[in-house]
Order: C-alpha cells, then structure tokens, then sequence
C-alpha cells in the first residue's frame, strides 16, 4: 500500500512540475522583479520620479491643481494620489481614463516646485506591465483565476514534495539534506533545494491564492469575528445648501490627527456629492510599509470623522489577512525580507531545471534500455541478426542432421 501511495505522489508531482512548472516560473521571476519595482522603475525614469530641488513642500491643494491641468481631459475623473516616496521622490496622482476598463492614468508632480514631471497610462510601461503579468498574466480577470489556481497547484506540489522527501530523514537528517556528485547531484539538489524553499514558497503561494481569492476567506473572517458583530453605517457625505467642501490638505490634517504618529501615504478624493475622504496613513508599527494599513474616512463638507481603521486595533483575523501582502513582497520584515523573497522567486526556475532534466534523464535512459532489449532477447542470450532477421547462438558450432 505504501508503494502505490509512493508511486501516486511520485506521479503527482513529477506532472504537476512538467505541466505547471512555466507558470510556476513566470511567476516567481515576475515576483522577483515586483519586490524591488518602485527602485527599478525610478532608476529607470530619473526625471520622472525625482523631484528636481530640495525645499519646501508645496500644498496638497497646489499639486492637484497641477495635475488637473494634464489630467481632466477627456472625461477623465481624479481618484487617489500617492505622497512621495523616499525623500526624493513626486507625487502620483491617479485618474481614471477609462470606467469600463478600468484604465488609470498618472501625473507627476514635483512637491517643491508643483510643476507636473510627467504621465504614463497605467500598463504600458514596464513596472506596471510586469505587475500585470504577475497577477493575471495579461489576460484580465480569467488570467488572475489561472494564477490562483496555479497557486493552488504550487502547494500540492510542494506537499507532493515533501511526502516524497520524508522517508529520507526518517533515516538521517544527514541522508535526507546530502548533496553528493556525480550521477546524484542533480536529484540531491533539487531534493535539497525544494525543501528548504517550501516553507518560503508555501507562504508566498498560500498569500497570493487569498489576494486572488479573498471571497474564500471572507466567512472565515466573518465567523472569527461573530455574527453579532453591528455592521457599520455607509460612509457617506450630506450636503448642505451653499456649503462649500474642505479642501484636500485640511482632509489630511484630520486624518493625521486621529492617529498620531502615522505616515500619509494615499489620499481618496470624493467622486460626487455623497463621495468621502479617506486618507491612508501607515502607523509605526505597522508592517505594510509601502501603503500602510490603517484609514480615515472623512466627510467632505463638514470633516466629520465617519470611521477610522486603526492599525493596532485590528481583530486577529484581520491582523492575519493584513499581513499577507507583506509576506508575499518580503517588506513585513523589512529590506532584508525583501532580499529572501527577491532570492526565492528564482527557486521555481531552478526546481524546474533539475526537474525537468531528471525527468529528461530518465526518459533517455529507458528507451537506451527498450533498445538494447530489442536487440538482445531475454533470458536466452539469443542476439538478432540484424542484417538477416535470424537469430544466432554465439559460440556454438552448426550441426547438421
């Protein structure tokens, strides 16, 4: 019984590799790039994402005046800017060029000098191209499903692994981690290799199924939670007669108020009447560093605070699911998490390699096998005459009758 589960997982895994084993690479070197995109992509547009002058910062109100001036064209609406990240860097303000397709354009602003750097349409430049490729490999929302499930796939594999492994150390963990030359070290590499990853790729994989598919875990949530737990009101705006909105700086200033100590990171613009402010602030504690965590949600007219998401209030669900897209770019644990990812996208191309190499190997080496069966018949010692098609007897004298 043991060798027929042996022999199932051996064949699970061998085809899971064979058959999903590009997507698997696309993926994890995609995901290499990602970690370290903002870096890569300033590097690459110097004038465009580096402010000119060192100085004093300019008004929210001012930079999005200049923006606007490039970017309400053509129907487009302002949604969200980013602040500046790093001391060098400009604003990106966000509006959305197309509803339907949700095509998104960016304007730059310097927030010294408030004068625009420059625009990009989302997707056609490399950073967000590749960023597009990693999550649905350009093929919009059926491509998104295929890279849940190639997740999905990811861990059977890795378990498949794993199983396949563990006979191994039960001997030694010396037999169970060696490497050794000749004819072996391809399958002891990538036997050692795939094992020390699992525990990196499990987390990396199991992280981008639930940001593919967090319907999945929304009643995992909701039951963790409780179901008394009082939904809270809509978050909308109430005009009144001649009430003027306030404007975009005084929103932030309330929202840095209510969590003290906390970095801007995004600020939402209302989108009509009933639409709200919600300022995205990253506390200190907080280990999603690239966009932060924690939201205030400000009525337009008044700047009466609606709600407020506070990063070290979190339930321990939603810390969880907070976490996951600081496991999946290593920036929970900071610049050298993000290293440990960066090197463990490379895995997948390597395990694939050596793969598919011992599945190469032993492919030749049973048809080498099949061949030299033809030519010489089992159990008899008998050898065909290839030349006549008769067979003859090495070493025997004729007779005749």
């Amino acid at each position: 019984m043991r060798k027929r589960w042996r022999a199932l997982w051996l064949s699970i895994h061998r085809w899971l590799g064979l058959a999903a084993g590009l997507v698997f690479v696309l993926l994890g070197l995609t995901g290499s790039f990602l970690v370290f995109h903002h870096a890569i992509d300033a590097w690459l547009n110097p004038e465009l994402l580096h402010r000119s002058e060192a100085g004093t910062s300019r008004s929210l109100a001012e930079i999005i005046a200049a923006a606007k001036e490039v970017g309400l064209q053509d129907g487009k609406l302002l949604r969200f800017a980013d602040a500046p990240l790093g001391a060098d860097g400009v604003w990106n303000v966000w509006f959305l060029a197309e509803r339907e397709g949700a095509i998104f354009q960016h304007v730059y602003v310097d927030p010294v000098t408030a004068e625009v750097t420059g625009q990009r349409i989302r997707g056609n430049y490399l950073a967000t191209w590749m960023y597009k490729l990693h999550i649905e490999l350009l093929a919009g929302r059926r491509g998104a499903t295929l890279v849940g499930i190639s997740g999905i796939l990811l861990i059977v594999s890795l378990g498949s692994g794993v199983y396949l492994w563990w006979p191994l150390w039960k001997h030694s963990w010396r037999s169970g981690f060696a490497v050794r030359g000749g004819s072996r070290f391809v399958f002891d590499l990538h036997k050692v290799l795939g094992l020390v990853g699992v525990p990196l790729l499990l987390v990396i994989a199991f992280s981008g199924v639930y940001m593919v598919f967090p319907g999945w875990f929304k009643p995992i949530g909701e039951l963790a939670r409780g179901k008394a737990e009082n939904k809270p009101p809509p978050l909308v705006s109430h005009s009144v007669d001649d009430a003027t909105p306030i404007t975009p700086d005084r929103a932030v200033e309330i929202g840095l108020s209510q969590l003290p100590g906390a970095e801007l990171h995004r600020v939402y613009f209302p989108t009509s009447e009933r639409g709200v402010y919600t300022i995205r602030l990253r506390q200190p504690r907080d280990i999603r560093r690239s966009s932060g965590s924690s939201r205030v949600w400000i009525e337009q007219f008044s700047g009466k605070v609606l709600a407020v998401r506070d990063w070290n209030d979190l339930s321990a669900v939603d810390t969880f699911f907070a976490w996951q897209l600081p496991l999946h770019n290593g920036e929970a644990f900071g610049i050298a998490g993000q290293w440990v990812v960066f090197a463990t996208g490379f895995l997948p191309a390597v395990l694939y390699g050596t793969g598919f190499w011992l599945w190469w190997r032993k492919g030749r080496i049973k048809r080498r096998r099949q061949k030299e069966r033809q030519i010489e018949t089992p159990h008899t010692g008998l050898r065909q005459n290839e030349s006549q098609g008769t067979a003859s007897i090495p070493n025997a004298k004729s007779t005749t009758s």
